[in-house]
């Protein structure tokens, strides 16, 4: 007979396991969309929970997109162009497996429509308040990349594109934080692997902070375009837009 119940301090961490599990098999298309689900005597059975937890589970799917029920049929995924890839576990979790170039691209992409407009609306709004996280990011990035400690690196420049986005001003922009950390999450996998040393662009992040002071709005855009695209160019995965030509070119940049 299988347990009906779970121990209390244990449930989130089961809970959110399940979830991840189950999720990263339909990311991984080892469950393609258009099948069916495991049954929940199964699941059960796998994951060593109960029934109410396997359907906390698929409702969690469903609210991601991944997921639907249906009558006599049973759990179905749903097509990919329906799952919600920019929430944040969705994002996460296909990170951590090998995301298709598709969306790799895509992220880089939507980057580089976004981060310029936010630059420039930094330089037109952005208080003192605001810059100062910009500062602060750019100064533990430079810390880091003296010591060579690349992790703590890579944290500071995620906090530094953060900060851009909430000095743009733009309330939609901020909510896009989470997406933009994921994709230079990723980034920084990638030039580690192929064994490229980040922080390179470092005079670059610190040109979009002098732009910004400067409110030259213009030039904040320029720079933080030519930024992404050697980024897109140094990661190898896609065509970077022709570069703006304003100033020199730095070199590998995340």
């Amino acid at each position: 007979m299988i347990e009906e119940t779970v121990k209390p301090l244990l449930k989130p961490r089961v809970h959110r396991h399940v979830v991840k599990t189950l999720a990263q098999r339909i990311l991984g298309n080892e469950i393609a969309p258009g099948a069916v689900m495991p049954p929940e005597p199964d699941l059960c059975l796998d994951f060593n929970i109960s029934r109410s937890a396997v359907r906390e589970a698929i409702k969690v799917l469903g609210s991601k997109g991944l997921v639907t029920t249906r009558p006599r049929v049973g759990t179905v995924v749903q097509p990919r162009e329906a799952w919600n890839l920019l929430d944040p576990d969705l994002l996460a979790w296909s990170m951590e497996l090998q995301p298709s170039a598709e969306l790799v691209l895509s992220l880089i992409e939507a980057r580089q429509v976004i981060e310029p407009a936010a630059a420039r609306f930094a330089a037109l709004r952005a208080t003192a308040t605001d810059i100062a996280p910009l500062e602060d990011a750019f100064a533990r990035m430079s810390r880091f990349k003296a010591n060579q400690d690349f992790e703590a690196f890579n944290k500071a420049d995620i906090d530094f594109h953060t900060a851009l986005l909430r000095a743009s001003g733009n309330i939609v922009f901020q909510q896009l934080s989470n997406t933009i950390g994921a994709a230079l999450a990723y980034s920084f996998r990638l030039t580690i692997s192929r064994a490229r040393e980040p922080g390179a662009s470092l005079p670059n992040h610190g040109e979009v902070i002098d732009r910004i002071r400067m409110r030259d709005s213009e030039g904040a855009y320029n720079s933080m375009a030519r930024l992404l695209n050697i980024a897109i160019i140094d990661l190898g995965i896609g065509q970077a837009a022709p570069r703006p030509a304003l100033g020199d070119a730095y070199g590998p940049s995340v």
